[in-house]
């Protein structure tokens, strides 16, 4: 039976590989060694710190020069004392902004890039074209602050925060003319959800969970009310108010109690028939009004997030993105209800994650059912074999202070995100094809994350690994890696089953090693005489190249094994 109950003993290599591969965009060999030696306990204790970026923010870089090792967010000079930048340099501020967050990422030992990439497929306030980069780099910044702690105060400061008012239209929301696009978005997709979850049930059916509909028509529009007034000033980034610590000291928006609607609001039985009385602005202090529409807006998290359906809603997510699509009746009743228990005792994002990444159900030491497929089970997006790949191969990025055209532009804009992620339909934090849903791999059920594969996505897919380690400019030197992490690279065996070990979720058969062997290291044995080894081809080309010898050819043979390897159905998924 699926259990919740904590994993106990050490990882070991199997484990380990499974949980980094879950929890982070950094995977190594040696990392993969080092978790091997830890419990659960350790392995999370370590995940759960906090660690330092290289870079606090993006260097400014500006037609192929850097214009100073400052971040461009505070480079008035550049990036204007508005604070909104615009032309041509604004989208440029947007796309490295991006790059630099995935450098960040790749290089990052803890859960918390994984987690504040996960907060933004869910709540997805994408980059725009032009403009708002400092509402873009602020809205990431609030994101990783909370992803490891209460989110409902997570719903509250994105609520008024400038690049989800601006994204889904709420700065325009006014007592006159209400738009209810960001409360629909606040149920639909980012607390209770629509209602009638769908999964695959034990039989592989298409099945449902839940109520015919967790809100109404009447909810939205009352929602909307609630959400009226709230605003924030291109032209006054730096002056608008602070929440301080509350919220890691991001900009946010501010209340216009005269475009608010102070009337009474009534929702429906899906929320208590809670009501928000009417109250009388009149004669009260602006601080007095501005202090009534945030009470209102708290209140109403609360009475959303109080309801069961928003806490399992949430769950699923969580679980979806770090387990498994396949959520049965089992699952459901096991790991999500006691899950989403934990949940509303606080929503504390961390006591969840926490309970579900330490559970034996998580590393499939309660397997009732051998059919679940959670180690391995999981497709990679694309941004994971674009990071994963970068770590686990040692790739050498250029540095982002030293060669910011090679780092910026080159390396991460164009060769990743848009000639991979981009065509893979994954750009990291940009529109969807389905705004503002978010990513397809995150709402499409039933197939979730298999909506990666498609008829027009698998060919960039299959290019993002081998155009990062073989694009010729980048320079990965396939001789040098296999000699740092293969004790003997003149042995085959040896050879396929440390790439394998370390690429692999799970140690593949014999056979398959054996297939990946005699097609890219072995002759057919045309070359052997009595006495030899049946390796005798690698072997003596190994040897060769340690003489300085048919440097080419071994180079040739490894970049193909390579190239399999990435390309197997076993490394293209987690």
């Amino acid at each position: 039976m699926a259990s919740l109950d904590p994993y106990l003993g050490v990882l070991g290599s199997r484990l380990a590989k499974h949980l980094l591969r879950r929890a982070t965009f950094n995977i190594t060999q040696a990392r993969i060694a080092e978790y091997a030696n830890y419990t659960v306990d350790q392995a999370l204790t370590n995940l759960l710190s906090t660690s330092n970026k290289n870079l606090n923010q993006p260097i400014h870089y500006v037609s192929g020069n850097l214009t100073s090792p400052s971040p461009w967010i505070n480079d008035d000079s550049i990036f204007g004392p508005v604070n909104y930048d615009n032309g041509s340099g604004s989208q440029r501020q947007n796309d490295f902004l991006t790059s630099w967050w995935m450098d960040e990422a790749r290089r990052d030992s803890s859960l918390r890039s994984k987690m504040t990439y996960f907060l933004f497929t869910n709540l997805t306030a994408p980059q725009k074209d032009n403009g708002d980069s400092a509402y873009y780099y602020d809205y990431l910044m609030l994101l990783e602050h909370f992803c490891l702690s209460d989110w409902k105060e997570l719903v509250f400061q994105v609520s008024i925060n400038p690049r989800m008012l601006e994204f889904l239209n709420n700065d325009e929301n006014t007592v006159a003319n209400p738009n209810e696009n960001y409360a629909r978005e606040l149920l639909e997709l980012y607390t209770i959800g629509v209602g009638k979850p769908i999964y695959i049930d034990d039989n592989g059916n298409v099945a449902f969970e839940g109520n015919p509909l967790n809100y109404t028509e009447s909810d939205i529009e009352k929602i909307a009310e609630v959400l009226t007034g709230w605003r924030f000033d291109k032209n006054q980034r730096s002056s608008m108010p602070l929440n301080g610590e509350s919220n890691g000291n991001i900009p946010c928006g501010y209340p216009v109690p005269s475009d608010h609607n102070f009337s009474s609001k009534q929702l429906s039985s899906h929320f208590d028939n809670h009501l928000i009385p009417a109250w009388d602005p009149t004669g009260k202090t602006e601080s007095q009004k501005n202090a009534q529409m945030e009470a209102e807006l708290r209140g109403l998290i609360d009475v959303i997030l109080a309801q069961e359906e928003t806490a399992k809603y949430i769950c699923r997510k969580i679980y979806r993105f770090f387990v498994s699509r396949n959520i049965s009746n089992e699952i459901e009743t096991e790991i999500i209800i006691p899950l989403a228990a934990t949940f509303r005792t606080s929503y504390n994002l961390e006591q969840v994650i926490t309970q579900l990444l330490k559970s034996k159900h998580f590393y499939d030491a309660d397997d009732s059912d051998s059919n679940d497929e959670i180690i391995g089970g999981l497709i990679k997006s694309p941004l994971d074999l674009a990071l994963q790949t970068i770590t686990l191969f040692h790739f050498p990025v250029a540095d982002p202070i030293e060669n910011g055209e090679l780092h910026y532009k080159n390396f991460y804009q164009n060769n990743i995100i848009n000639n991979l992620l981009v065509q893979s339909a994954h750009p990291p934090f940009g529109e969807t094809t389905t705004p503002p849903a978010g990513f397809p791999a995150q709402y499409s059920g039933p197939n979730y994350d298999r909506n990666w594969f498609n008829s027009s996505t698998i060919i960039y897919r299959y290019n993002i690994c081998k155009n990062v380690l073989f694009k010729g400019a980048f320079g990965f030197d396939p001789t040098a890696f296999i000699q740092e992490v293969v004790t003997d690279p003149s042995n085959p065996e040896l050879m396929v089953t440390t790439l394998t070990d370390m690429m692999f979720p799970e140690a593949p058969s014999d056979e398959r090693k054996q297939y990946f062997i005699e097609t890219f290291l072995f002759d057919g044995g045309s070359l052997l005489q009595e006495g030899d080894s049946k390796y005798y081809y690698w072997e003596s080309l190994w040897a060769d190249y340690s003489q300085g010898n048919k440097v080419n050819t071994v180079k040739n043979i490894l970049n193909s094994l390579i190239e399999a390897l990435i390309w197997s159905q076993e490394f293209q998924t987690t």
